[in-house]
């Protein structure tokens, strides 16, 4: 029994002095740079994201903090490295509703996007503009639904890709409208957006940053855009709800998330720097720029919630129409 007890209070100990170890080194982190990962490349307007939030971060926590770019199969293999990251707090994901809440349902992955991560911030949202050729002669989203109506299949709308925010803002405004429109799949925005304004395809989804210079110049007509509120980067132009289609909503939501299982100590430091980092009104004008809303502090909870919303709406317009990656 005496041995049973000294036995008993060594492995107290040794928890307790692991406990302490653990408490210690987390109050100094961080002591290198921090790596965030992104699953895209070079250039856009995720990568645009990451440095505008990247810079004032380093200065808080007085360390680097390097973008680790992983592009490929709609950004979830850059999910897939934050999801497997070691849990220290050292690597960390920019992410958005794409690989958490639409491949998913179109390819294996693996991670959970509600249990693989650990949620440290939102970021902000990027809404898409419904835009048209200017030769295509309809103003409003009332014509072209009609025209589309009176045609069924003779108009087509371009998408960066299968999978894709704007492909599936162009399948489900099909279905809410109640229209046939035919999908046509780009290699990228950039593509679709120049064959738009060339007259090769006559309706397109676009993020609104990419965009906004066609429509200021005429080069593009804009009808609507997917989010539920106007943006701020084009108040004159309706939201698609508001003209007809209530409670359309198709936008990507940015996040920064780390693996699960985090220390709590790490986690909650970064939870409070990034709210300092999202709140800031440099970062909040630089990501305004970019054609982003919605930007600021949302809590652990309302992430988690806004995740499983999208994931669910997404994952039944998936299955309600069919959608595969051959599509």
């Amino acid at each position: 029994m005496q041995n049973q007890r000294r036995g008993l209070l060594k492995l107290l100990l040794g928890a307790a002095a692991g406990f302490g170890s653990l408490s210690s080194w987390a109050q100094t982190w961080p002591d290198k740079a921090i790596k965030l990962i992104l699953g895209y490349t070079t250039g856009g307007a995720s990568d645009a994201t990451a440095r505008i939030i990247n810079r004032p971060l380093e200065q808080i926590l007085k360390q680097s903090v390097v973008t680790d770019y992983k592009p490929g199969a709609g950004a979830s293999i850059g999910a897939e490295f934050a999801a497997r990251a070691a849990p220290d707090g050292y690597t960390i994901g920019l992410t958005d509703t794409g690989p958490l809440c639409i491949m998913p349902h179109l390819r294996k992955v693996s991670y959970d996007p509600l249990t693989s991560f650990t949620p440290l911030s939102y970021i902000c949202t990027t809404g898409l503009v419904l835009i048209v050729n200017p030769e295509l002669p309809v103003n409003n989203i009332q014509e072209l639904i009609a025209m589309a109506k009176k045609r069924p299949g003779s108009l087509s709308y371009a998408s960066s890709g299968v999978g894709s925010v704007h492909h599936l803002a162009g399948e489900l405004f099909k279905a809410r409208a109640g229209v046939s429109i035919v999908h046509i799949p780009y290699r990228g925005a950039g593509p679709a957006l120049t064959d738009l304004v060339g007259g090769q395809i006559p309706v397109m989804f676009a993020t609104i940053g990419p965009a906004l210079s066609m429509i200021s110049a005429g080069k593009a007509r804009a009808l609507g855009v997917t989010s539920l509120t106007r943006s701020a980067s084009l108040p004159n132009v309706p939201t698609i709800a508001e003209r007809g289609l209530n409670g359309y909503e198709a936008v990507l939501r940015f996040y920064v998330m780390g693996p699960a299982k985090m220390p709590q100590l790490i986690t909650t430091k970064l939870q409070s720097d990034f709210k300092t980092v999202v709140t800031d009104s440099t970062v909040i004008a630089e990501l305004k720029k970019l054609g982003n809303d919605e930007i600021g502090y949302k809590s652990p909870s309302e992430i988690e919630a806004l995740i499983q919303d999208d994931y669910r709406k997404w994952g039944n317009l998936i299955t309600q129409t069919k959608i595969t990656l051959d599509t």
